[in-house]
């Protein structure tokens, strides 16, 4: 019985790897931005955020979600077809303690020449499209003019994925971001191997006892 109580706790301790993280971000875009919680090919995805109608003078209040082991973020960002260019977005995650920041080595990017305010369903297909992931082109430091310090004195960047100006690929549509990495690490093979193992000697203790 004294085996069986550490041994469970470092089981719970290998299975923690697997559990969803909480994630509290703040993000601005210029005009309006989607965020999404999903899997690394798009087929999976979650609405978890979002500008709704407020221009970007009023964005930047922080919201929280959560993301599961091997999960991506995604942002979708798009201009009002009233104001024009420049379409950028900047965001700050603190994913577990851990922060993550808009920037051009984070995130990668594909683009939709056509359509704005995109639904889960679209930004769905765009992420599946056949078209590669691109790397982020251009960026200014938060506090840059026009814009000033959108997120209070984050690190972080804004962006666009090719352009600033009204040249952009995307300025008729829409752009979607997406993290290179998961934001939550997926436990190695060898961790679940180490947990089976674990209920099976559980097992064997408690077939001890009876």
């Amino acid at each position: 019985m004294k085996y069986i109580a550490p041994l469970f706790l470092f089981l719970a301790f290998l299975a923690s790897g697997a559990r969803a993280e909480s994630v509290t971000a703040r993000v601005v875009a210029d005009d309006y931005y989607s965020v999404y919680v999903g899997n690394a090919s798009g087929s999976s995805m979650t609405l978890v955020g979002g500008s709704g109608s407020a221009l970007w003078m009023s964005q930047g209040a922080p919201f929280g979600f959560s993301a599961g082991a091997g999960d991506y973020l995604y942002v979708a960002a798009w201009d009002s077809a009233s104001y024009g260019p420049p379409h950028m977005w900047i965001g700050e995650f603190n994913v577990g303690g851990t922060m993550l920041y808009s920037n051009t080595s984070d995130w990668v990017a594909k683009y939709d020449a056509s359509l704005k305010d995109p639904s889960a369903a679209q930004v769905s297909a765009l992420a599946q499209s056949a078209g590669a992931w691109l790397a982020v082109a251009a960026n200014m430091p938060n506090g840059s003019a026009p814009y000033g310090w959108l997120i209070g004195s984050s690190p972080a960047s804004m962006v666009w994925h090719d352009s600033f100006g009204g040249d952009s690929a995307s300025e008729r549509g829409y752009a979607l971001y997406r993290t290179a990495m998961p934001v939550v690490a997926v436990p190695e093979p060898s961790v679940y191997l180490m947990f089976l193992a674990g209920l099976g000697l559980l097992g064997f203790a408690a077939r001890r006892r009876v």
